[in-house]
């Protein structure tokens, strides 16, 4: 049987995509009167649905431009009026007031607006829908007697039950409910956040700032009152940093973000029959991601052919190889080979599609080149690349051995720099620590050379390397670098110093002693002793690239003179806690 308890459904919506297919459909199968406004009556009578004006039941007229049309009492009494209240029916009664039972809105298109090239600030005005969000808000509100439909998914799944079942389940009718104050509040954050922008150009006018010029930094000086998150839930994962610990993954929803349709969306592809992801391998992927993307930027920004194909290998959000080559097969052979234990199951990052070809090479590691290299065993947990192509994927997936588990991540061409406008947030007890995105990287202008020997061409590209690459390393962290390939990366260490033992030490027992010979260094920090540079010239490196500024840097360059050493002073810090 029907749901006798819809009688009458109010349409007023911006997007008419399928409305008039689901208005059709109610008043046909169900006799359900629709009553509309405006432009969706419009829209309604041309499909040949029979409506019945707001206006008609109101007695008001739309006006305003619009502005007002469903704002009256005979509407929102007719929407909140308590079903189960027999005082709320009595009044609806005495004032000729028939219920409406379902509410079928979709809200002025405000984010698309203001992205239009030249929107200024009345037209986005203009697109801030205020009678929209009270609908659907009170529809959800009294969800028990009214169906609050705010989607085109929203009024698939009313028709599904409907049609199905003749009745929509208090369950839907919840679900409805939270979709809606879920999609108002969003929308109301978006038009905040728009305010506060306006806010603070106008604050930046007023230091004389441009607005081109803010970065970051200068929106968190400005002094936000509130930090507002929409997140929803996407997934529960395998676990949080251990089994013990219970994970969920959180996404921005769709509706309110603008991520480039190639931007890196850390999520399993669910085509690929994966079972679930856990909390480290995202945030391994994270890692991997970052520094893939930005070596691939660089690699563009300068035009090298040498270099355009990266492959990375991420272990604890460290990298512990990395490689640049002319070749996938070129960059990957360097990343695999530069600590081949290390890479038994890290994540891998590639910045070109994987195919037959890709697959098969790497599948094949182990045997093409890590025995020889000492290495016991190899699996991969996470496979991150642009695209993989159907025959790369059946290759992996038939492998018995770790193809069937591995987790594959295709996040499109790494070709679009991060958004400036993202911050960085890091939860401790009862707050939240928030700091804008560390987006410099090669800025060569500021870099001076502070030693008698400048670097060779050689040395200055694998400096750009292992510049990079130690960015995204956890601090103390100094990455030793020859030929496009890391061969040594000491990682989070209480002492720089020990960085460096480290570094030389994992580059020697990877078999890479014959390249610490005319190797590079990188330290995100600078020294504060000569201690650090005399370990690593005793290594054999023969560049150094390092912020300065200690108290000591003269006693260090002494050092570097000393050995024929080269020293390049960037002038940036790259602490990564």
């Amino acid at each position: 049987m029907p749901d006798l308890s819809i009688r009458k459904a109010l349409f007023a919506v911006y997007d008419k995509t399928d409305v008039a297919d689901f208005a059709k459909a109610l008043v046909k199968d169900f006799g359900i009167e629709i009553i509309s406004t405006g432009g969706t009556a419009r829209h309604l009578k041309e499909a040949g649905v029979p409506v019945t004006l707001v206006e008609e039941i109101t007695g008001f007229p739309e006006m305003l431009d619009g502005r007002v049309k469903t704002l009256h009492p005979k509407i929102h009494a007719a929407i909140l009026a308590d079903r189960n209240n027999p005082d709320h029916l009595r009044q609806l009664e005495a004032q000729e007031i028939k219920p409406i039972d379902m509410v079928v809105v979709n809200l002025y298109p405000f984010k698309d607006t203001i992205r239009k090239l030249g929107c200024t600030f009345e037209d986005a005005i203009e697109m801030i829908d205020i009678g929209g969000p009270c609908l659907l808000r009170a529809a959800a509100k009294n969800h028990k007697g009214v169906l609050p439909i705010c989607s085109q998914e929203s009024m698939h799944q009313v028709w599904k039950e409907l049609r199905d079942v003749g009745k929509v389940s208090d369950k839907m009718r919840l679900e409805l409910a939270t979709r809606t104050f879920d999609r108002t509040r969003g929308y109301d954050e978006f038009v905040s956040a728009y305010f506060m922008e306006q806010e603070t150009r106008n604050l930046a006018r007023a230091a004389d700032i441009a607005w081109e010029d803010l970065n970051r930094d200068a929106w968190l000086d400005f002094g936000e009152e509130t930090l507002t998150l929409t997140l929803k839930p996407k997934c529960d994962l395998r676990y949080g940093e251990n089994p013990h610990q219970f994970a969920r993954l959180f996404v921005e929803p769709s509706e309110f973000t603008d991520h480039h349709s190639s931007d890196i969306q850390l999520i399993p592809k669910e085509e690929t029959g994966q079972t679930r992801i856990s909390y480290n391998n995202l945030v391994d992927a994270d890692a991997a991601a970052a520094l893939c993307q930005e070596l691939s930027l660089e690699a563009n920004a300068t035009g090298s052919s040498s270099d355009s194909t990266v492959s990375v290998f991420v272990k604890h959000t460290n990298a512990c190889g990395v490689g640049l080559g002319r070749r996938s097969i070129e960059a990957y052979e360097r990343a695999y080979l530069g600590d081949p234990n290390a890479a038994m199951g890290g994540v891998l990052c590639q910045n070109t599609q994987v195919d037959a070809g890709c697959a098969e090479y790497v599948m094949a590691s182990l045997d093409r080149w890590g025995r020889t290299a000492g290495a016991q065993a190899f699996f991969v947990e996470v496979w991150i690349a642009p695209s993989f192509d159907e025959e790369a994927v059946r290759i992996i997936r038939s492998r018995k051995k770790w193809g069937e588990r591995v987790q594959l991540l295709s996040v499109g061409e790494f070709k679009h720099p991060p958004n400036p406008q993202e911050c960085l947030l890091k939860c401790i007890p009862s707050a939240v620590l928030v700091q804008s995105r560390d987006l410099r990287g090669l800025d060569e202008n500021q870099w001076k050379i502070v030693t008698d020997r400048g670097p060779t061409d050689r040395e200055m590209a694998d400096l750009r390397l292992a510049w990079l690459v130690c960015k995204h390393t956890k601090s103390n962290a100094i990455s030793v670098c020859k030929d496009g390939m890391l061969i040594g990366n000491g990682a989070g260490q209480m002492s720089r110093v020990m960085s460096c033992r480290i570094a030389a030490w994992l580059a020697k027992e990877n078999g890479h002693e014959n390249k610490l010979m005319g190797s590079v260094a990188a330290s995100d920090a600078f020294f504060p002793f000569r201690d650090g540079p005399d370990i690593l010239a005793e290594a054999g490196v023969s560049a150094i690239i390092q912020p300065g500024g200690s108290k000591r840097d003269e006693e260090t360059i002494a050092a570097c003179n000393e050995r024929q050493i080269a020293m390049v002073f960037t002038g940036t810090r790259h602490f990564k806690h």
